[in-house]
């Protein structure tokens, strides 16, 4: 096993310059929900798939259709886009893990291997049959899923081609929800291989309209709120939550808001467990009772229709001016200092492990699910059921003879017990 990892906070730059805000701000001009394709994204990912779970065939099948769009995005036509080439430097690739769902990665090479990643996680699920039950997970994750496509296509289409002096991935992994275990398996692979990743930047549940209490629903003259972009603070480095608030600031039209989970919460978490810096963006304060009312995450209601899809734009703004900031910033790891060798990789493996006060809260989640009073009715409805068609003690001769050996041990067994309470 690898040793603990040293303290490497990311270096963050302490303001945009002006070479690279006029960029960003060039980019994000014609951003619009209109101009984006956040509608037909979630739609496909919410209604052509029953359940995007990671162990089932249209978990699979989900994300080889964000593979495909990626790709189609990377070649698209150039007649598409005023005859102009597409960035060269951008790939996506399919990363297996032991299930059938794969994770996927998109990546636009840079000049160094110092590598900006922005996440999301493509799985859902139904917690009370996850194989069975549809799980459309609009918000949990196909909002960060979208908006991640959009960030990537935005970037890669730009005329001229951004110069990259760093390179950024696009993760869309598997098996987020049974604890992270696709982004585990990403970053187990990125340590063996001494990745210099600078930052990890999460998108989960980025689409929740603002919750209201009643007396604000039955008021139509009260002003819809915008929403805020949620910082959630467990486990982040303060420098990166400054130029999260910075990039926010300059580039958004919503404010932020601190949050906290109570747990790792999300794949960032995997990103930190290897030594990476990691961040994770939601939409509001995680600890909003009015919010906890209304949450239907992992059930068949988390769907489209309880998005706000202008926030998820600015979660897009965000992201693009996020990427770019630091894609063309100097970040490399010899300006950071701590374990450098000359090819800019990192120098060492570590491994910090999830100790209770980081997974537990995991574990605890896990353990509800499996702990839930409907989803056990269910399961032993189920099992009834199939027990009731198939009726095996009448039919397999072992389990006849099992159930003859059962009744003659309970007889004899209630005999003894009789005889002993007879009186002499």
């Amino acid at each position: 096993m690898s040793p603990p990892c040293p303290p490497s906070p990311a270096t963050f730059p302490q303001s945009t310059p002006p070479s690279s805000n006029l960029l960003i701000k060039t980019l994000l001009t014609p951003i619009t929900p209109q101009t984006l394709t956040l509608t037909t994204d979630i739609t496909h990912l919410t209604t052509s798939f029953k359940t995007r779970y990671f162990r089932s065939k249209s978990g699979r099948e989900a994300s080889i259709w964000v593979f495909n769009r990626l790709k189609s995005i990377i070649t698209l036509n150039p007649s598409e886009i005023g005859g102009d080439v597409v960035n060269v430097n951008a790939s996506v690739e399919l990363f297996n893990h032991s299930w059938v769902q794969p994770s996927v990665i998109a990546k636009v090479v840079g000049g160094s291997n110092t590598t900006i990643v922005l996440s999301s996680h493509i799985d859902s699920l139904n917690l009370h049959l996850p194989h069975f039950l549809p799980a459309p997970g609009a918000n949990d994750d196909a909002s960060g899923v979208a908006a991640l496509i959009s960030i990537f296509q935005i970037i890669i289409s730009s005329n001229p081609p951004i110069k990259f002096k760093n390179t950024l991935e696009f993760h869309f992994y598997s098996a987020e929800e049974p604890g992270f275990w696709g982004s585990t398996d990403v970053f187990s692979s990125y340590n063996k291989m001494y990745r210099d990743i600078h930052s990890v930047l999460q998108f989960d549940m980025i689409g929740r309209i603002p919750p209201t209490n009643n007396k604000q629903k039955e008021n139509d003259n009260i002003q819809k709120s915008k929403g805020e972009i949620g910082i959630v603070n467990d486990f982040l480095d303060e420098g990166f939550k400054k130029y999260i608030k910075l990039i926010a600031g300059e580039y958004t039209g919503i404010n932020t808001v601190d949050t906290y989970c109570g747990y790792a919460c999300s794949d960032h978490a995997s990103a930190i467990r290897y030594g990476y810096p990691g961040g994770l963006l939601t939409s509001g304060k995680l600890e909003d009772g009015l919010a906890r009312e209304d949450d239907v995450s992992h059930t068949r209601y988390d769907t489209m229709d309880r998005l706000d899809l202008s926030l998820i734009t600015e979660f897009v703004r965000f992201g693009v001016a996020w990427g770019v900031g630091l894609g063309v910033a100097d970040i490399r790891i010899d300006n950071r200092g701590g374990g450098r060798v000359e090819d800019g990789r990192r120098g060492y493996l570590c491994d910090n492990g999830y100790p209770d006060g980081f997974m537990g809260g995991v574990r605890r989640f896990s353990a509800a699910r499996a702990a839930d009073p409907l989803g056990i009715g269910l399961w032993i409805l189920m099992l009834a059921v199939i027990l009731g068609i198939a009726r095996p003690w009448e039919e397999v001769p072992i389990v006849m003879k099992m159930g003859r050996m059962v009744r003659r041990g309970v007889r004899r067994g209630y005999g003894v017990l009789v005889r002993r309470e007879e009186p002499d």
